[in-house]
């Protein structure tokens, strides 16, 4: 953990005198319609904490590192550089928990991705937000297991967006699908993973908004919806602010349900199981941080 408070404190050094982005985060996990102002750059970086398995010690911090640039009003690019620290004792493989995990402690960066974001419809000038999302993505490490890996994926999005009571409460939807390619010892695996998610953020002072966030995350083998391999769902609290010079937003999302329940039995004769959550390709909660420090534009609410 001492990798990822030196890094935080270092990042958060760097918030300097600037001007509010329109793409603010108002939320975790869900994405909303704004793109970065043309001609203006952004830096933004999250945090994702995982915890919680059905035995021994699970505790993993995602990092990823975006250098986002508008390079029109309506059109943005983005490079992602993501790492990850994992700490964990007496684990099981996911998806064969008859397999123990080595125990790690250890930081390693795991890949890079591009993002292409955009804006078809904005939510401030036309009755709904609309966006169309693109990341490329490339791994060299399993960011659960830590295992060396190679991962090829490409995340799709479709962005919606609706607001009301003159722009104090904002509403927002997504649909995510990711096909993913992971070579492990020359063996090519396929999944697909389909995310939908939900979430709405009420202005209650200035710069603050309060909310709640909904996901459900879903995992098809072979990239066959006939062969679904979990579903899992989430929902919590999430806080944004904004001013002019930086804005941050902090979701927790505990896991409340999922399936399946039972993983199998593991090397020790002992069932793996929780009473109703899925704790094979996700853990008992999650707390995501996000911050950005925009280089130009403003905030649309910012008082």
């Amino acid at each position: 953990m001492k990798h990822i408070s030196t890094i935080t404190l270092l990042l958060f050094g760097l918030i300097t005198a600037g001007k509010a982005s329109a793409s603010e985060a108002f939320f975790g996990y869900l994405y909303t319609s704004e793109t970065t102002p043309g001609g203006n750059w952004e830096y933004e970086q999250t945090q994702t904490l995982r915890s919680g398995k059905a035995r021994g010690n699970y505790t993993a911090v995602d990092l990823r590192n975006e250098f986002e640039y508008g390079v029109t009003g309506n059109f943005q690019v983005a490079f992602y550089l993501n790492s990850s620290y994992l700490n964990a004792t007496h684990q099981y493989e996911p998806e064969d928990v008859s397999n123990d995990l080595p125990n790690r402690r250890e930081f390693n960066v795991n890949g890079a991705s591009v993002e292409l974001l955009y804006r078809l419809m904005s939510p401030y000038k036309d009755p709904l937000g609309l966006a169309l999302y693109l990341e490329p993505e490339i791994s060299v490490r399993d960011r659960m297991t830590g295992d060396d890996a190679i991962e090829r994926s490409v995340e799709g999005r479709l962005i919606l967006q609706k607001n009301f009571l003159g722009d104090t409460l904002v509403t927002a939807t997504n649909l995510m699908v990711e096909p993913e390619w992971e070579k492990v010892d020359g063996v090519v695996k396929k999944e697909l993973w389909v995310e939908w998610t939900l979430g709405a953020n009420y202005r209650f002072r200035a710069n603050w908004f309060a909310g709640l966030e909904f996901r459900n995350h879903m995992e098809f083998i072979n990239m066959n919806l006939n062969n679904q391999e979990h579903s899992a769902f989430f929902a919590g609290p999430s806080v944004h602010y904004a001013n002019q010079n930086y804005w941050w937003t902090l979701t927790v999302l505990p896991q409340v349900s999922g399936w399946p329940h039972n993983l199998g039995t593991g090397s020790d004769g002992v069932t793996v199981a929780d009473s109703s959550r899925h704790l094979g390709q996700h853990e008992k909660f999650e707390v995501r941080l996000r911050f950005g420090i925009p280089f130009g534009g403003e905030h649309s609410h910012v008082d």
